[in-house]
């Protein structure tokens, strides 16, 4: 019997996870992490049915792998819910986060992507996460929930004081849960300042909602951490990731360059072969077996959405990295009722980035020495991706 060892918070582990993630698929594949008392689940099959039986793998309760999250993070997340309140919910998000209703932005994040990118051009240096990756993604959520220019910085950081893990920290931390609780006095003051006059965008459509019935107050409050946090890092770490993906594959992006057209496929390949979404999480209903394994009423589980995207049973040369694959059979953004609703606009911001990337400094070269890593069970990506590049005369 091959020993299996599956660390979500080992520090090692974030920075390359998949041989270990292999190993797990071959000999382990529902894994129980003892020090943090919850189930990893590791294959395509399972980790879709996972997806697809959303009444036995519930999202009530599951907020976090860790076992105190609920008490210690109290506002209600619309992602830690099931049918009936998510669908309530969600009906009030979704509507604004269709591809359609998102095209308008797409100017603007143009836009703010060169704007990044401008100062950094005559030097022939940049860090594609620190100066650019960063702070994108919270901009563009910033327009869509009101947060002005000069208070980003400040829900950035608190949002990045949430997700950090020091090394081997299984349980939350006084500096996540002060991260948190930050977030939460600031959209509380936040919702005061607009609920008299809701605007026509998401904080706008949730306060209306609120005024309706349809939304309390903490779940508008817990629904602004949760854009906050999950509108930013996962789009940031998916931005990094590809930069860095693309230059170990030269040649792909000559294609890229050459045929802008292709960097939708790229993005999908991206997000299976190293997507930013590492592990999802879910609480068992009632017991089940999963491959001989009894998980129990009450149980955490991950769902290793990167390792099933790898998975041989599912995908032919699954370790290989291959724009030209193209398809959407991933779950880098889960599935079923609970699929991400910020799919479509992670798509866009990413595609936008890499269309002026590419056609700006198309020979960028990453400077590996310099790379860092996020440490995060749930969040897989870099905080630091430098590069060079020739600067442009």
């Amino acid at each position: 019997m091959v020993a299996v060892v599956l660390d979500p918070y080992d520090h090692r582990f974030h920075w390359d996870p998949y041989p270990f993630y292999r190993a797990a698929r071959e000999h382990d594949p529902v894994y129980y992490y003892a020090p943090g008392g919850f189930w990893l689940l590791t294959k395509w099959d399972d980790v879709n049915r996972a997806f697809r039986d959303h009444k036995t793998f519930i999202n009530t309760g599951a907020l976090a792998l860790e076992k105190d999250a609920n008490e210690k993070l109290p506002y209600p997340l619309f992602i830690a819910s099931d049918p009936p309140e998510h669908t309530r919910q969600r009906a009030v998000l979704a509507p604004l986060m269709m591809p359609g209703a998102l095209a308008k932005l797409e100017g603007y994040i143009r836009q703010r992507t060169r704007e990044l990118l401008q100062p950094h051009l005559p030097h022939g240096r940049i860090d594609f996460v620190a100066d650019l990756a960063c702070f994108l993604p919270m901009d563009v959520i910033s327009v869509l929930i009101g947060v002005p220019a000069p208070d980003r910085d400040a829900v950035r950081g608190w949002a990045d004081a949430l997700i950090a893990r020091e090394d081997g920290q299984i349980d939350l931390a006084e500096r996540n849960v002060a991260g948190y609780m930050s977030l939460a006095q600031y959209f509380e003051e936040h919702t005061a300042r607009h609920a008299h006059a809701p605007g026509e965008d998401l904080l706008g459509a949730m306060l209306r909602a609120q005024a309706g019935g349809a939304m309390s107050h903490t779940e508008v409050v817990g629904n602004l951490i949760l854009l906050a946090i999950a509108g930013n890092e996962t789009t940031t770490k998916l931005i990094g990731n590809m930069a860095y993906r693309l230059w170990q594959h030269p040649q792909q992006r000559a294609w890229l360059c050459d045929d802008p057209g292709l960097i939708p496929r790229a993005i999908e390949e991206t997000l299976r072969f190293d997507g930013s979404s590492q592990i999802l999480v879910r609480r068992v209903a009632h017991d089940v077996t999963v491959r001989g394994k009894q998980l129990r009423q009450g149980d955490r589980v991950g769902l290793c959405v990167i390792s099933a995207n790898r998975d041989a049973d599912k995908f032919e040369r699954p370790e290989e990295f291959d724009i030209r694959r193209g398809s959407r059979d991933h779950m880098a953004f889960g599935y079923g009722v609970h699929a991400c609703l910020g799919a479509a606009l992670a798509r866009l911001e990413t595609r936008v980035v890499f269309e002026e990337i590419l056609r700006q400094l198309p020979q960028y070269c990453i400077e590996e020495s310099g790379l860092r890593r996020a440490h995060n069970p749930n969040v897989r990506g870099f905080t630091h991706v430098p590069a060079t590049f020739e600067a442009p005369r």
